[in-house]
């Protein structure tokens, strides 16, 4: 079999697998409207999403549990290799958003259902550590060391690949890969 061959007959195998447990997780983090609780608590607050979503991303609090929001609060001067700074009152407020709507807090079908698989004397900082995100996010970061079409090259930017990750809808059947996969045309 040539390595092309093999490399798409690998990826297929590995898709279907993981397929199992995506579907299983499916409606937990697809939001299907506004107001439900399935999916994560999209990301609102002007503050955060100004300060924070101008550099990266404004992830949804409900990613990380309150301990690891505190850890990324309090160092802000090692913010994966940048220095943030943040007005003492801004910080705050971001900060209090963040915790009052983490993970462990959150009554959102997402969240609960990272959190079940973090160990409570754990406090990840890096999405990577929070083994569900890990698990689920294992093939195409395997795809993207590979295959030089993928045009998302890493894992920081949500909303690169799922659609609707700006409203906290993370839903399988909502992803785009550029480069990998077929635009999904999904009415909002």
């Amino acid at each position: 079999m040539k390595p092309s061959s093999l490399f798409a007959a690998s990826l297929l195998v590995a898709t279907a697998l993981a397929a199992t447990s995506a579907v299983a997780s499916h409606e937990r983090f697809h939001k299907a409207t506004k107001d439900s609780k399935d999916g994560f608590f999209a990301a609102t607050d002007p503050t955060y999403v100004k300060e924070c979503g101008s550099c990266h991303f404004a992830y949804s609090p409900g990613l990380l549990p309150a301990r690891s929001w505190n850890l990324h609060m309090e160092r802000l001067e090692k913010h994966f290799g940048e220095v943030v700074t943040l007005q003492p009152a801004t910080r705050d407020t971001i900060k209090r958003y963040l915790v009052e709507n983490a993970a462990d807090v959150s009554p959102y079908e997402g969240s609960q259902y990272f959190m079940a698989r973090i160990k409570a004397d754990a406090t990840p900082y890096r999405f990577v550590e929070v083994p569900l995100y890990r698990e689920m996010h294992r093939i195409i970061q395997e795809v993207i060391s590979i295959k030089t079409k993928v045009k998302v090259r890493t894992l920081t930017n949500c909303n690169a690949c799922h659609q609707f990750a700006t409203e906290g809808s993370f839903a399988t059947s909502e992803m785009y890969v550029p480069g990998l996969t077929p635009p999904v045309r999904t009415a909002r």
